[in-house]
């Protein structure tokens, strides 16, 4: 196709070749960063390269860059200056390069949509193409980004989901395999570390590679808003299960917030998890200088060159500089009862043993009432019904002592707790009405003067399937409290523009909400088989007007099969 159409480029993209080579290849190797061994520990590249990257990392992906969006804006003409920084400066210091990505329903170009199905599909032929042309020789491509969340708007053009069910990814892969022939391809998604089932859906679509050769790896994204929560025996099923397969697996897109202490003790905890899988074969960060990370409060290094705790633990830890510190415990949780409170809190990588802490007064001073915990919970019985505690944890093994947890407090009664009020919030998450999928964030917050336990809690969110023959799915692509611990459900209904809802369960790994707390963001979306449209302006639950969390009496909440929160409809 590029024989019949050629691209027109940017005189400034050979000027911006010429003068990154100079750069780049005139001055010293970079060093090989934190990682040593086999494994790569890499990150991305914005619009420049920093002057530490090479101090960190040894492996380059471009952000943004090498998106069909950013490179043909405007059709016919492609623009590839930003990506050869990267590019360059990758191969001017021995870094294996990825080319970031062919083929995703995110970010691709605004005029391709206008296309007939013949011209879209020679449109991605070309842009597959021309990638190769200019980075032919990448260690890694990744082929297909996000196929179970963002498929691209073209798909159809490409084959569609076919008998296979993923036609459309297959044909991606077979055109990139003739393009890049000495280059591994990748297929990427994210929500698959914190989800067995969405891994088990992934594994489907690369069987359907595998068997075809057409895949040579393995990508998960590991973002913060899966990484926050997830638990460490939820990250070794899913590794696991994707090992299974018999593919390498690739890290693609870590990051992981949190204030200093808290994102220590949360690296200390799972990157260990991902680094020593011996199928995982290298690890990519997204981002790691303050005011450059796509989020808040995942960078590594403050924008005046600081590191952050977790940066020194990673150097220490890749480094095999000894044993670190432990990381402080985070997670942790008060529960009231009967002139005790129960306390729980997340293990810290490396402690032997906790102590637990306690004051009367808010922020301390406190005063040890447990040392030489070894377990990961502790109950402070005999204490004064009606008085508040406030409780502090922190970590030890051989090498010291990590600083406090945050503070949690409660309040005993004699009574074995307090009332309870939860209010459900809701705010949408899409206002167009009218497209394939619902999609909203929920809330639930505890207003009473003890914790609820989310296993006894269901939620329900009400609307109009707007068909008699298409099955409903939903996803629950992120929930502080951990996706993986919701399940849901459809059952149908009667009443005000309702025939269905979705009820949402916790299981025990959700854990409480602590009196005056909140359970966190629960992100949800639900489609239909056939993806469809639905009609959102006549649902029950919906309003398009809430855009920031608002308390919403359209969803309901039940415990114990009552409802406590909101009006059925």
């Amino acid at each position: 196709m590029l024989s019949v159409k050629s691209k027109s480029i940017n005189v400034l993209v050979v000027f911006a070749m010429v003068l990154s080579l100079f750069l780049f290849g005139s001055s010293q190797k970079a060093s090989a960063g934190l990682a040593t061994g086999p494994k790569f520990l890499g990150n991305v590249i914005s619009s420049s390269v920093p002057s530490n990257f090479g101090t960190y990392w040894n492996q380059v992906t471009p952000e943004n860059s090498t998106k069909w969006g950013s490179v043909e804006g405007t059709r016919n003409t492609m623009s590839w200056t930003q990506a050869d920084i990267s590019y360059n400066y990758a191969k001017s210091n021995g870094f294996p390069f990825k080319f970031h990505t062919l083929v995703w329903g995110s970010q691709e170009p605004g005029w391709i949509g206008g296309l007939s199905a013949a011209d879209q599909k020679a449109e991605v032929i070309q842009w597959i193409q021309a990638s190769a042309q200019k980075y032919g020789d990448s260690e890694f491509v990744d082929v297909v980004n996000e196929p179970l969340h963002a498929k691209p708007s073209f798909r159809n053009a490409i084959g569609g989901d076919g008998t296979t069910g993923w036609d459309w990814v297959i044909w991606s892969f077979e055109q990139a395999r003739l393009a890049f022939p000495n280059s591994k391809l990748l297929i990427n998604e994210y929500g698959i570390i914190s989800d067995p089932n969405a891994a088990s859906q992934y594994v489907a679509i690369i069987n359907l590679l595998k068997s075809r050769g057409l895949v040579d790896g393995i990508g998960i994204q590991c973002h913060h808003f899966n990484m926050d929560t997830v638990s460490v025996s939820t990250m070794n099923s899913v590794l696991n299960t994707l090992s299974a397969t018999g593919l390498p697996i690739y890290v693609s897109e870590l990051d992981i917030t949190g204030d200093d202490a808290t994102q220590l003790a949360r690296y200390s905890e799972k990157f260990p998890v991902l680094w020593e899988n011996p199928n995982v074969k290298g690890i990519t960060l997204w981002g790691y200088i303050q005011g450059q990370t796509w989020r808040e409060n995942t960078h590594l290094v403050t924008s005046s060159g600081a590191e952050r705790p977790a940066m020194t633990w990673l150097k220490q830890y890749l480094g095999g500089t000894g044993t670190p510190v432990p990381a402080a415990p985070a997670g942790l949780m008060a529960t009231a009862g009967n002139a005790q409170v129960a306390l729980s809190w997340a293990a810290s990588s490396g402690a032997t043993s906790y102590t637990v802490k306690r004051s009367t007064t808010s922020g301390g001073p406190f005063t040890n009432v447990a040392t030489g915990v070894t377990t990961t919970s502790y109950t402070n019985t005999g204490l004064t019904n009606g008085t508040t505690y406030y409780y502090v944890v922190s970590a030890t093994n051989s090498a010291g002592t990590s600083g406090n947890s945050a503070q949690v407090s409660a309040t005993p009664s004699g009574g074995g707790g307090g009332t309870s009020t939860l209010v459900g919030q809701y705010k949408v998450n899409n206002v167009n009405p009218n497209d394939n999928m619902i999609n909203a964030t929920l809330n639930i917050k505890n207003t009473g003067t003890s914790a609820v336990s989310l296993s006894g809690v269901k939620l329900r969110y009400y609307f109009t399937k707007d068909t008699t023959t298409a099955s409903l799915n939903y996803y629950v692509d992120y929930a502080q409290v951990g996706a993986s611990n919701i399940s849901g459900a459809f059952a149908s209904a009667t009443g005000t523009n309702t025939d269905t809802y979705l009820e949402l369960s916790f299981s025990s790994g959700a854990g409480s909400i602590a009196a005056g707390g909140q359970s966190g963001d629960i992100q949800i979306r639900i489609s239909k088989s056939d993806w469809s449209n639905f009609n959102e302006s006549n649902d029950y639950s919906f309003d398009g007007t809430k855009t920031a969390f608002a308390d919403w009496n359209k969803i309901t909440l039940l415990q114990s099969g009552t409802i406590v929160w909101g009006t059925a409809p």
